[in-house]
């Protein structure tokens, strides 16, 4: 039974520590740190280049935090508490 608890315990610390939060993820896809995602910078990201669209919300051609926050890629991919 311990075992058992042990196991869980480790899963689902590693389950939530491979799931990025958005700063991470902003982080990891803002190349040059002007706090926006480019669509040329999104192109590294099969999945958010195909979404980039419904996420930049205003249309201005990049993606802040904010948008990435509320948008469906978002919540689906961030851990957000939402």
């Amino acid at each position: 039974m311990r075992t058992t608890i042990l196991a869980l315990a480790a899963v689902t610390t590693f389950s939530a520590a491979a799931i990025p939060t958005s700063q991470e993820f902003m982080e990891k896809m803002d190349s040059d740190d002007d706090g926006f995602i480019t669509l040329r910078e999104a192109v590294k990201n099969t999945d958010l280049l195909r979404e980039f669209g419904d996420i930049d919300i205003n249309e201005d051609g990049k993606i802040s935090e904010a948008e990435l926050i509320s948008s469906d890629y978002g919540r689906e991919v961030l851990s957000l508490s939402v």
